[in-house]
């Protein structure tokens, strides 16, 4: 670790000096102070400090707004096939590759209660709801939605009577999704099976076909980054949570899961026991944050630890402005508009005008430090959910299921760790691109002055034998 550390200071040692024989000054003040120096082995840490040192905060805002704008697209389409491939590796090494009868329509099916593929309490917030108009997709088509969390959510509110899905997307049904209330030995059940004309196809075309119909950001055939809005103000402060009127026992389930993905997205390891256990330190942080939570704040780190919040009706706003935007262009600028006011709305809450600044400023720098984080916890909502269940149950029997999040990321904790590590090569790629365009522009800067220098000598030395004056020569220096 310490040799780690010591490469680090060295890194950030040479940049400085390269900052100040091109500029005269560093970009920041002090490396050492940076968080990546002492962290161990966390990458992208490291190299968001690398674009802050090269070119400031500036930087770090522009590569998070075009990762968000221009990005996402390729994004899901990287991440959506690393998932085909994990399935099918995972149906291969285990299982008959056919869909088993009692998932196919008419059986029995699979039953799952909706707390199990619910984590977030996603279905109890209505489509029609401030709230609920960030976190659900086309919600006026109701079961006929290209969003499958509207699709399910939609189901829900017609208990006993089945609903297809997959044929508004990919031309067939698949899946056919029951609500029971009232259960035999359970209540709030879902029960799922393929649809009647999904029945003979193979396991791993159903996983393959049901990816094709979800999505991360949007619905299939809208891909927008408005979504991306509403999930960093959710993953930072919580508004729409707040607004949703949770309980604390909810809050306390999610900080679990939080401090497990926390975890998993920083390890570059396998996960292990200690991720689902924790100590009192942990348990301390977690119960502040379920506090700060439930009264809708977070606190930042100043002079003071400031309680700020963004209201859930400021980030409908901003995420209606993006929704608007009818090209590329108008869509970049709503996107800088929205995140530059949801900076300044935190920003707000202190009268210092240094820490402002910073706040700012560090809004940028945690929105790309959380991004693995933040796409995690879409990866784990009901329409992902749904379908590692599925999976689940027909790997490891019917009716094999898991106790609750935590039981599910331990008993999968294989599937979750491989999908982390799609989602941080995507993000380290972004990175260390940036880095190296930023990196190779001020050494091309360092050759290019150095030659100017060179060639400045050189005529001096040629002016000076041929009798021009010492202080004409001395002008040179000033071209």
């Amino acid at each position: 670790m310490a040799a780690i550390i010591d490469q680090k200071k060295k890194v950030f040692g040479s940049l400085g000096a390269l900052n100040i024989l091109n500029n005269d000054f560093p970009k920041e003040p002090t490396f050492n102070s940076m968080g990546s120096i002492n962290n161990g082995t966390d990458s992208s840490k490291f190299l968001i400090d690398l674009l802050k040192a090269l070119e400031g905060i500036k930087a770090v805002k522009e590569i998070l707004i075009d990762t968000i704008v221009y990005k996402l697209p390729d994004l899901e389409i990287a991440i959506k096939d690393g998932l085909k491939k994990e399935l099918k590796e995972m149906v291969a090494c285990s299982i008959n590759p056919e869909i088993p009868d009692w998932f196919k329509h008419g059986s029995s099916g699979l039953t799952i209660e909706v707390s199990k593929i619910d984590f977030y309490d996603l279905m109890k917030v209505n489509p029609t709801s401030v709230e609920g108009g960030l976190v659900y997709k086309d919600a006026s088509a109701g079961v006929n939605s290209q969003d499958f969390n509207t699709y399910l959510y939609y189901t829900m509110q017609e208990p006993t009577n089945p609903k297809l899905w997959g044929n508004t997307i990919i031309g067939v049904d698949l899946l056919e999704t029951t609500f029971l209330e009232v259960g035999t030995t359970q209540n709030n059940i879902i029960k799922y099976t393929t649809s009647p004309a999904y029945s003979n196809k193979k396991l791993t075309e159903f996983n393959n076909d049901f990816i094709d119909t979800i999505s991360l950001f949007g619905t299939p055939g809208s891909v927008n980054s408005s979504s991306m809005i509403a999930l960093i103000v959710e993953t930072l402060f919580g508004s729409i949570s707040f607004a949703s009127n949770k309980s604390k026992k909810q809050y306390q389930k999610e900080a679990e899961i939080d401090e497990i993905i926390d975890c998993i997205a920083n390890a570059d390891g396998p996960i292990t026991d200690n991720f689902f256990d924790f100590d009192n330190p942990t348990l301390a942080k977690m119960d502040e944050k379920v506090n700060d939570r439930k009264m809708g704040i977070r606190k930042l780190e100043t002079c003071i630890n400031l309680p700020v919040k963004v209201t859930v009706e400021s980030t409908a706003k901003a995420a209606e402005a993006v929704d608007n935007s009818t090209n590329k262009e108008e869509e970049k600028e709503a996107v800088t508009n929205a995140l530059d006011n949801l900076a300044e709305e935190q920003a707000k809450f202190s009268q210092n005008p240094v820490d402002k600044i910073n706040i700012k400023g560090n809004f940028f720098v945690e929105m790309l430090e959380k991004f693995v984080k933040m796409i995690m916890s879409i990866v784990i909502s009901p329409k992902f959910i749904t379908l590692f269940a599925i999976n689940h149950q027909i790997i490891y029997g019917q009716g094999e299921g898991y106790a609750d999040a935590k039981d599910f990321m331990r008993k999968n904790s294989t599937l979750v760790n491989n999908i982390k590590k799609i989602l941080r090569d995507i993000i380290l790629a972004v990175l260390l691109k940036a880095v190296l365009k930023f990196l190779s522009s001020k050494l091309a800067q360092k050759f290019i002055d150095d030659e100017i220098e060179k060639g400045k000598i050189e005529l001096a030395a040629l002016l000076l034998a041929i009798g021009i004056p010492g202080f004409i020569i001395a002008k040179i220096n000033d071209l």
